[in-house]
């Protein structure tokens, strides 16, 4: 995005540096555009237009030390806050970053192989397991972003997090995250590898269970591998993963509607994609995710296990740039949205015309 508007400012120095001025900048820049839906289950056709928007604040200063203070805030639709941190550069020891909307360290292995437009999940009306890597993490957490070190011609970063309440709750100056009343403390860990058009990644995640919550029975854990290979114009992408959500209750049927958030159970997914650059301004992509509800058969009343279901989406996507403006598009099908074995199939198109300023 080009530069909106630059001030040049002095701010005083925090704790980090008492007493000390140094000079900084704050930065605005934008996107805005409209969208055409249609959304097809059965034989109904729901359609419409919409638009979107979003305003991003930047401002950043350096320290005597040669430190970096940087915060962020992004404004989208209604003037609502999406995300907001303070992230500290420390030179060649990483960074330290504590905000709210992130999306965590899990937001970096979140649905990663390669795509045109959206990962797959942007078309289905689910909230799937992929897009939940590191759930509950993603606000008043300590985030630990270490430098990227050259190994055998390969870089490597580690990263990791920790929040003493993992309730996803945006906190403020001097504030205390909200309980869950479902989870106490929060930690994941993941690490990084970029080298001779191969890029992979693992990333694990484990919430402790608040002993007061009833509906759950243990730690939820989550965890995921990806690796991409890129060729010229070509990459091609997998990724896989599961969860367990500590959710206690009994086995669902697979006639039955199931939430990622309130089902007892494991999920398991799968994802492979391919993407090209037909040109230096053209691209397109298809992609494949398959999601797997398995009961387990767990039950606080032992309750015999159900059959599991597999949700299983297919994407069609491309994106156009002209300059500052982009023309993109999607169409995703859905089975079993929902992991209901009875659920009609979801198909969603969206095209979209986006503007940076």
């Amino acid at each position: 995005m080009n530069t909106l508007k630059k001030i040049g400012l002095t701010a005083l120095g925090t704790s980090l540096v008492a007493s000390s001025a140094f000079a900084g900048e704050i930065t605005a820049s934008g996107d805005a555009g409209y969208t055409y839906s249609s959304e097809e289950v059965g034989v109904r056709t729901d359609e419409g237009y919409g638009f979107n928007h979003d305003i991003t604040f930047s401002g950043s200063g350096e320290l005597d030390n040669g430190f970096t203070v940087s915060t962020t805030m992004i404004l989208v639709e209604g003037a609502t806050l999406s995300s907001s941190n303070v992230a500290l550069t420390m030179g060649g020891m990483g960074t330290i970053t504590i905000g709210g909307g992130l999306g965590n360290v899990g937001g970096g292995f979140d649905a990663v192989t390669p795509f045109a437009y959206e990962e797959n999940h942007d078309g289905m009306k689910t909230t799937t397991a992929i897009d939940s890597v590191g759930a509950n993490m993603g606000s008043g957490s300590l985030m630990y972003f270490g430098p990227t070190v050259d190994l055998a011609g390969f870089g490597v970063q580690v990263m990791a997090g920790y929040a003493p309440e993992a309730a996803n709750t945006a906190v403020t100056d001097g504030a205390v995250s909200a309980s869950s009343n479902l989870w106490s403390s929060g930690s994941e860990l993941g690490v990084k590898i970029s080298g001779m058009g191969v890029t992979a990644g693992a990333y694990a995640n484990e919430l402790t269970s608040d002993a007061s919550a009833s509906v759950i029975e243990e730690d939820a854990m989550t965890a995921t591998w990806h690796v991409s290979y890129t060729a010229g114009p070509v990459s091609l992408g997998y990724q896989t993963g599961g969860a367990e959500t500590g959710v206690v209750g009994a086995a669902t049927a697979a006639t039955d509607p199931k939430a990622y958030t309130t089902a007892s159970g494991n999920f398991e997914y799968e994802k492979m994609s391919i993407a090209a650059n037909v040109s230096d301004n053209m691209s397109i992509s298809w992609g494949e995710l398959t999601e797997t509800y398995d009961s387990q058969g767990s039950s606080a009343s032992g309750a015999t296990g159900q059959a599991d279901v597999e949700m299983k989406s297919t994407s069609i996507q491309f994106a156009y740039s002209m300059g500052s403006m982009k023309i993109s598009g999607y169409m995703t099908d859905t089975d079993n949205p929902g992991w209901d074995s009875d659920a009609k199939s979801d198909e969603v198109t969206e095209l979209a015309v986006g503007f940076s300023f």
